[in-house]
């Protein structure tokens, strides 16, 4: 039987478990209200109430009727997410702020690596892209929706720019982008029966901006990509 999926709940739930476990949630202290933590990790409010209750279930937080949720004592080290799930986590990904930063890195360096490609891409990265793509389309109806084709698709673009700096970045942060591709498609099987349509969507135009040698283009399409994904992990927003 395979580890059930990661979701952002359990991100959450780990985030704070480790205050607990720290001292920074000290026991019989409140924590703060539902509408606090969304604000300050940018979730909402579901995942923030399934993190809360799985803290409650297990004990390590107690509620009060009319006065909010109170630390019944502390974590005694338990880890931030289940055994299972630590080992298939990539390294310093371990929390929401941690996946918030990367997401912005993402949008800068792959934004300038659309770029770049567009520039430089030769007719062998048109047609290796474009397969890509298609790949991606075929694959939407698999188990697993087309994460290997995603992954690889963003890597073609590397390749494209041609630039073994852009390149060598890109492969360093791999293992943190297919994180966040499965945590996004994760979530989009769950919340939209039609995210097969919203994944090739976003995809076709970087691919024609490159193709077409529209850089600004490109980087514009791309960034936009990334910010739907971060909007559909953090917000559940189909955009």
């Amino acid at each position: 039987m395979s580890p059930r999926r990661l979701k952002m709940s359990d991100v959450l739930y780990g985030d704070i478990l480790k205050q607990i476990d720290s001292g920074q949630f000290a026991a019989d202290q409140r924590l703060p209200s539902e509408k606090e933590f969304c604000e300050k990790f940018g979730v909402s409010r579901p995942i923030v109430r399934e993190a809360l209750e799985r803290l409650r279930a297990e004990g390590l937080i107690r509620s009060r009727q009319g006065a909010g949720s109170f630390v019944a004592g502390p974590a005694l080290a338990v880890p931030p997410v289940e055994a299972e799930q630590v080992a298939s986590l990539p390294a310093k990904i371990h929390s929401i702020t941690d996946i918030q930063k990367f997401y912005e890195y993402r949008v800068s360096f792959e934004g300038e690596v659309a770029f770049v490609a567009a520039k430089n891409r030769q007719p062998g990265d048109i047609k290796r892209i474009g397969g890509l793509l298609q790949d991606i389309e075929t694959s939407n109806g698999t188990e697993v929706p087309g994460i290997e084709e995603d992954l690889a698709y963003h890597g073609a673009i590397a390749q494209a720019t041609h630039n073994e700096f852009f390149i060598a970045t890109w492969n360093a942060s791999q293992v943190h982008i297919r994180f966040l591709i499965e945590l996004a498609r994760s979530l989009s099987t769950l919340k939209s029966p039609n995210h097969s349509e919203v994944v090739r969507s976003s995809h076709v135009p970087i691919f024609e901006c490159i193709r077409d040698g529209d850089a600004e283009g490109a980087r514009r399409w791309m960034q936009e990509h990334i910010i739907r994904s971060r909007e559909r992990v953090f917000h559940g927003k189909w955009i």
